[in-house]
């Protein structure tokens, strides 16, 4: 009896060890690791060692030389120029994504200088070979039209973007006061439902639902005409296919 009885036990913690596996296995499946595309900071790497193309009024920048004491300095950033008359890029191109069933896009930016209300645009793209896709706007502003996402043809974004369903707060102090950085987090899934946020807004986040565009391989940096500086610290992109 004693011997029948371990064997049940043992035939049990066989059974049970082997339904473990299957799971952890499935769940492995089903799951899909998302891989880092590329990842860059600024504060570190040059447009050109990263593969980064210019166009426009960019430099490196460090707002904390000649002011140590600058709170939440973010050190050298990618700097678009104010007062530019006409707008600029930062192109960054990677091997295509087809369909990925999952996409994210991860950004540190912010305004050099003017009142955390002084509407200013951070603009971001994700285009195919074709600059086929989609902007991501922030107006700097506490409005449904704070943030807003629009259709991108041959690398020109479309005059009428979509505002938030609600308002968000999207106002943002400026580096020069202090205000550092804000992470930015765009996201995609595998049927084409977008979510884009900022670290602090209320009211957040930004989603729809579009999969016009399906394929990406470039990250797009844009610095519209402005009165103000527009700058990005780091930038990192993952997917899973």
């Amino acid at each position: 009896m004693k011997n029948s009885y371990s064997c049940l036990l043992s035939r049990k913690s066989l059974f049970l060890l082997t339904l473990a596996a299957c799971l952890g296995l499935f769940a492995g499946l089903s799951t899909a690791r998302a891989d880092d595309v590329f990842s860059t900071d600024f504060s570190r790497d040059t447009f050109d060692s990263k593969g980064w193309t210019a166009d426009g009024n960019w430099v490196i920048k460090d707002f904390g030389a000649g002011n140590p004491g600058l709170a939440n300095n973010p050190g050298p950033v990618a700097d678009f120029a104010a007062g530019t008359k006409t707008a600029g890029t930062l192109t960054k191109k990677f091997e295509a994504i087809a369909n990925p069933s999952s996409l994210t896009l991860t950004y540190t930016a912010g305004f050099g200088w003017g009142t955390k209300d002084h509407s200013q645009t951070i603009d971001v793209m994700l285009l195919d070979d074709d600059g086929t896709g989609y902007i991501f706007h922030v107006a700097r502003a506490k409005a449904t039209w704070g943030a807003q996402w629009g259709y991108v043809t041959k690398g020109v974004p479309q005059d009428k973007m979509t505002w938030a369903a609600s308002v968000i707060d999207a106002t943002q102090p400026a580096v020069h006061d202090g205000g550092g950085l804000r992470t930015f987090t765009i996201t995609r899934d595998a049927s084409g439902n977008w979510s884009f946020n900022g670290d602090g807004w209320t009211g957040g986040p930004l989603q729809f639902g579009d999969a016009t565009t399906t394929t990406f391989s470039k990250v797009v940096l844009r610095g519209d005409v402005n009165t103000d500086e527009v700058v990005f610290g780091k930038v990192k992109l993952e997917a899973a296919k």
